[in-house]
């Protein structure tokens, strides 16, 4: 995104940008549940304690849990399990009072969509993360100096981050959007959009005001909306804009932000962000499939020597550190090893590490292991959830990668 700053910044001045970026900052609230981003996960990677440990709490939100608050039974059961495994009279209270915290949380209010949520919490950090998953991930209660961040690795696809605009001369909105969740994060309405813009209009040229207006209004949402798209690495672009506004914001619009227009949608600009969800919904679906789609096959036109299929080629690749992309079906699943201290997946978790022959860890799923060390690695995962894509790659094989050399 780094060159597509330089072509705004070259059309705007550096005063009217940091006026944006400090209207970014001011507009964005800070909602009870956030959306993952790259950011946050890199900064949970980042936070260790010395001292208490860090509560990691995954809890599925599916619509059978979130009837008559049944979530609340299996969030007692993990909540006595895990005090029970704690000796250490002093520090069972410490834990019973975070999952307190976080108990009463979830009472207040659970996010209004998604599939799940996580707590990362560790009072004497300051740290309190509340995460809404748009997919369901297993229930889970873990305490370490870290936080368990390793199931959200099935949350990184490559192709479900989008920025979302909802545009108007009066009132415009942007979102960021995982499928099935989104998340306001800047409103302009009334003076506030008007205030961007009305340094650039001639007042003189009373009739061809409006022309100027939409031209100029075009023009600051295109930007904002670039600066929106790489805070929160977005891959694609949605949104609506009235006929007269969008020549205009697309004509704006760096050429790399462009080129990852995932569609074009109708909505009333009050619209509640439920139904934004809604609405938008299949036109990110349509988007996941076709890049799920080409994925594999790049794999497989990648073939013999810059792609592979089959779960033993990936382990290797891995290992060698040679995968660029990763392909999984998101059902897949193979048991294994891995060694901690030779970073190597084993798909015989009974046979010692080849490189140091000690005993490794047994893994009940490989793959979240592979996903994660793909990304410790700098790869790409794509996570196929498409029957498009789940159809072509039956004929190949679950699990496949693109390789750097």
């Amino acid at each position: 995104m780094e060159k597509s700053m330089v072509q705004l910044t070259e059309t705007f001045s550096p005063a009217l940008r940091d006026q944006i970026l400090a209207r970014l900052e001011q507009e964005r609230t800070e909602p009870a549940y956030r959306l993952l981003t790259p950011t946050a996960l890199r900064q949970l990677g980042e936070t260790k304690s010395n001292g208490d440990p860090i509560v990691s709490l995954y809890l599925k939100l599916t619509p059978e849990r979130r009837q008559k608050g049944s979530w609340h039974a299996v969030f007692k059961d993990l909540t006595r399990t895990q005090l029970e495994t704690i000796s250490d009279p002093r520090l069972r209270d410490h834990v019973a009072e975070e999952l307190e915290r976080i108990e009463l949380a979830l009472k207040e209010g659970l996010p209004a969509m998604g599939r799940g949520v996580a707590f990362f919490v560790c009072e004497s950090l300051g740290l309190w993360r509340q995460i809404a998953l748009p997919i369901p991930l297993p229930d889970r209660l873990e305490l370490a100096s870290t936080p368990y961040t390793r199931p959200l690795v099935r949350t990184r696809d490559e192709h479900d981050r989008f920025v979302v605009a909802v545009l108007s001369r009066e009132h415009s909105r942007f979102f960021i959007s995982q499928i099935g969740y989104v998340e306001e994060v800047l409103t302009l309405s009334g003076p506030k959009l008007r205030g961007l813009v009305t340094d650039w209009i001639d007042w003189n040229q009373r009739d061809d005001l409006e022309r100027q207006l939409n031209e100029q209004t075009g023009k600051a949402l295109a930007y904002i909306a670039a600066l929106v798209f790489q805070q929160f690495e977005a891959r694609y672009l949605l949104f609506s804009a009235p006929e007269k506004l969008k020549p205009s914001f697309l004509g704006n619009l760096p050429k790399s932000v462009q080129e990852h227009i995932g569609g074009e949608f109708t909505i009333d600009v009050h619209a509640p962000n439920v139904r934004v969800a809604e609405v938008i919904d299949p036109l990110e679906r349509a988007v996941e499939a076709r890049e799920e789609v080409r994925t594999v096959e790049q794999i497989q036109e990648s073939l013999p020597d810059r792609g592979l299929w089959g779960i033993e080629q990936v382990v290797d690749a891995l290992n060698q550190r040679r995968v660029m992309t990763l392909a999984v079906d998101d059902d897949f699943q193979v048991s294994g090893g891995y060694c901690p201290r030779c970073d190597l997946l084993m798909l015989d978790a009974t046979k010692p590490c080849p490189a140091c022959g000690e005993a490794v860890e047994p893994e009940s799923d490989l793959v979240d292991q592979a996903l994660e060390l793909a990304l410790a690695q700098n790869a790409t995962v794509e996570l196929v959830r498409s029957e498009a894509a789940r159809r072509l790659m039956a004929s190949y094989a679950p699990i496949g990668a693109l390789l750097r050399f």
